[in-house]
């Protein structure tokens, strides 16, 4: 069972349409259905999709290694466990934040007081970004999306790195975690298509 086949299964678990999986995470309905057919797509769309499944690639193929349906424990894993994606640029971090209803956020291994100012100045811009997305012209989203990505070079300059998680609920609530760590945090695991996670529980 190639990857899209395992996305199909864990959608229909979810008793969601193509249409309902492509709007939860970001990605044309057309996509979903390349990936359920052919199991191919891009790193950061499959990492949209399994975000809006609230799986990871490991905990898919860990969870269909038998082809059968997700068992009682699986089941319960699945639920309990999120992924974090590390935010490389602010081009994705605005796309994780644009038209969210709730923002969550903590920073975690800021060992200096310029640590803890540049991450609070980041927080601070990233909640003012959220509140006026919906009413501001592309234009100045693109001016945001520059001013996102120079501020998390400076944390990247200070050793530190950026995970975000969106989710969408039946409701299509949007809520998004924003989390730092230092890039040196053992918790942080490299996973096949090669970005950078944070393992969580929500």
């Amino acid at each position: 069972m190639h990857i899209g086949n395992k996305v199909k299964e864990l959608r229909n678990l979810k008793l969601w349409t193509q249409a309902q999986l492509a709007e939860s995470a970001k990605v044309s309905e057309r996509t979903v259905r390349r990936l359920e057919a052919t199991g191919k797509a891009e790193s950061a769309t499959l990492l949209s999709i399994l975000n809006a499944l609230e799986t990871n690639l490991a905990e898919l193929e860990s969870l269909f290694d038998n082809e059968d349906v997700l068992k009682d424990e699986g089941k319960q894993k699945f639920a309990d466990t999120k992924f974090l994606q590390r935010v490389m640029n602010g081009r994705e971090l605005a796309r994780m934040i644009s038209s969210v209803h709730s923002f969550g956020y903590d920073y975690h291994d800021c060992n200096t007081e310029e640590q803890i100012e540049v991450v609070q100045g980041f927080l601070a811009t990233v909640a003012d970004v959220i509140d006026i997305w919906n009413m501001i012209e592309i234009g100045q989203r693109f001016e945001l999306e520059i001013m996102l990505n120079e501020q998390i070079k400076q944390l990247e300059e200070r050793g530190l790195w950026i995970f975000g998680l969106r989710q969408v609920n039946n409701d299509n609530w949007i809520t998004v975690v924003i989390e730092i760590y230092s890039k040196d945090n053992p918790m942080i695991q490299k996973v096949k298509i090669d970005q950078g996670f944070m393992q969580v529980k929500l």
